[in-house]
């Protein structure tokens, strides 16, 4: 009897908790402290052998997020649940766990996204908390001791050590911190220029200076997380990285001295060619693929922001490190990965269904990457892209749709219409305007793919009410972020602002235009080149018929030569990263 009374208390507390997680659907309003304090448990299971008891039932719990979802875990809201199944042997707790299979709420509660990433942001809460716990620790200690605590400046020091190049005088241990800097006044990408009266010193000193504080700052709001930050300790043990990084800075840095602009362009040549040269030997010699990836990054990023003429050839053609590794030692979900994916997969939605029929796609494109992805995982939004993977998948599967002719397309469209509308994209970065505007970049992003999948699928015009109201949305998006100051960075949206653009009214098209007047007349980007490919088609989209609400073409007609006022590049892909 009292092995019964245990298994009816337990399920009891289980019901309580899904009661009370029913009164909060979206989870917005829940109190998380005893979710957090078992998570903090199972994540770092005790090892002391007086916890043998402890550590078992933790297991039991750990295994049952892992089969039937992290979701579970949000049973212990109330604080009931952990103590309760403690009191159950094997058996009963297996039909603990049956019993509630049978309960819609509970099988509602495993299966619901939300629930996923609710739990994979407290394990990075956690995660978050004991790293800051240990770091302020380790600064009180460095009071104390006066050890040295690092911080990403001790990989530039790294760097500096091992720097060698036509730009450098012998090396000096002294550093460029931005006591020396113009810390204000700076309203664009670049958030950093060293002192003018230092430029005369270290070249690479002064570039990874530059790059570190000036550049990184610029690539993403999240303090949490950024790219282009974890890059300087990949340059530590990598040379073509190092050079690619130093070739960025240069055509960087160049447009805020005049002066030196000249040598800071043959900086760049030089190390662009270094970088090119180290590559191709690491490769040759199957050395450090990784390290490869985040190099093809950097170059990348280099060629789509810098003017390019007819002989040049694509930004895109840095995506070729995917067919010269092979594949079973590419890191497909990689930060450098997904940077290129996502400039390839952005520029392929303004290619006309014929060109793309009729190309050679880069094998990252064919790979398959995001099956398999933790739902959490799929749904967090990347830094310095502004996305998830999942809506970026949604976007490269809506493109290779467009040039189908299944008869289930519709079908198949109308199943990622409603992925689109139920996605709920997340980040780590705690609550600020920073997180505000992550987060408002990735619904201007899914609400840009809503009217995308029903532009070029269903052939709605930008006449048809579904379309004007999805605009409105969008552009209110688009007028709400920041354009100069500390948050504006590179992951403001292009490929939404290109797809607002074609999909509204003139006067709407005007605003945008003049809202972005900062983007475009400030630091490199892609932006110029998208304004000007959508001004070419002003004359097109003034002469559509708006009693038409819907036409089956329409997109890739306006992407067609001959719907452009503007000649378009050849062989070169508008980027829209």
């Amino acid at each position: 009897m009292d092995a019964d009374r245990r298994l009816v208390k337990a399920l009891e507390a289980a019901n309580d908790a899904l009661q009370h997680l029913s009164m909060s659907p979206d989870f917005g309003c829940l109190d998380c402290t005893h979710i957090d304090r078992l998570l903090a448990r199972v994540v770092d299971l005790p090892t002391e052998g007086n916890q043998r008891n402890s550590r078992r039932n933790l297991l039991v719990i750990r295994q049952w997020m892992i089969t039937e979802g992290p979701g579970v875990v949000l049973l212990e809201v109330l604080g009931q649940l952990y103590w309760r199944l403690g009191e159950l042997n094997a058996k009963q707790f297996e039909k603990f766990k049956t019993t509630l299979q049978t309960q819609q709420p509970y099988l509602s509660l495993i299966q619901d996204a939300g629930a996923v990433t609710l739990v994979v942001q407290r394990i990075r809460h956690i995660q978050r908390s004991k790293s800051d716990a240990c770091q302020d620790f380790l600064c009180e200690l460095s009071d104390l001791t006066g050890m040295k605590v690092d911080s990403p400046m001790a990989d530039m020091d790294a760097l500096r050590a091992i720097s060698s190049s036509p730009f450098s005088p012998p090396l000096s241990v002294n550093s460029f911190d931005s006591n020396s800097s113009q810390e204000t006044g700076f309203i664009g990408l670049i958030k950093y220029v060293p002192d003018s009266s230092l430029w005369g010193g270290d070249m690479e000193q002064l570039l990874l200076d530059f790059y570190i504080n000036g550049v990184c700052p610029g690539r993403t709001t999240a303090t949490q997380s950024n790219t282009y930050l974890s890059l300087i300790s990949v340059a530590n043990t990598c040379e073509s990285t190092k050079y690619a990084l130093l070739s960025l800075s240069a055509s960087y840095i160049q447009e805020y001295s005049p002066s030196e602009k000249e040598r800071y362009h043959r900086a760049e040549l030089y190390y662009s060619t270094q970088a090119v040269q180290a590559l191709a030997r690491q490769i040759s010699n199957g050395e450090n693929y990784d390290a490869a990836l985040a190099t093809a990054m950097l170059l990348m990023h280099h060629a789509a922001v810098n003017k390019a003429d007819e002989s040049s050839l694509c930004w895109s053609c840095h995506a070729n490190i995917f067919d010269a590794i092979p594949t079973e030692f590419v890191n497909q979900t990689s930060d450098a990965a997904l940077f290129m994916r996502t400039q390839l997969v952005l520029a392929r939605t303004a290619q006309t269904s014929f060109s793309l029929q009729n190309m050679q796609l880069h094998s990252l494109e064919t790979q398959n990457w995001y099956e398999g992805m933790p739902p959490g995982e799929a749904q967090k939004i990347c830094s310095v892209l502004g996305l998830s993977p999942q809506l970026l998948f949604i976007i490269s599967s809506l493109t290779s749709l467009a040039i189908e002719n299944s008869p289930n397309k519709i079908m198949y469209a109308q199943l990622q219409e409603t992925q689109l509308q139920n996605l709920r994209q997340w980040t780590t970065e705690l609550q600020g305007e920073g997180q505000e505007v992550l987060l408002a970049t990735a619904e201007a992003f899914r609400l840009a793919a809503l009217i995308y999948l029903r532009s070029r699928i269903y052939g709605f015009t930008r006449f048809n009410p579904a379309i004007m109201e999805l605009n409105d949305a969008l552009t209110a998006a688009l007028l709400s972020l920041p354009v100069k100051g500390n948050l504006y960075t590179a992951v403001y949206p292009v490929w939404p602002l290109f797809v607002a653009a074609v999909t509204a009214n003139s006067d709407k098209r005007d605003r945008l235009y003049q809202r972005v007047v900062p983007i475009r007349e400030g630091d490199k980007n892609t932006l110029p080149a998208v304004l000007k490919r959508v001004s070419g088609m002003r004359v097109w989209l003034a002469n559509q018929d708006p009693t038409q609400h819907r036409r089956d073409g329409w997109w890739d007609e306006m992407l067609l030569p001959s719907s452009s006022t503007t000649a378009l590049p050849v062989n070169r892909l508008l980027c829209l990263g």
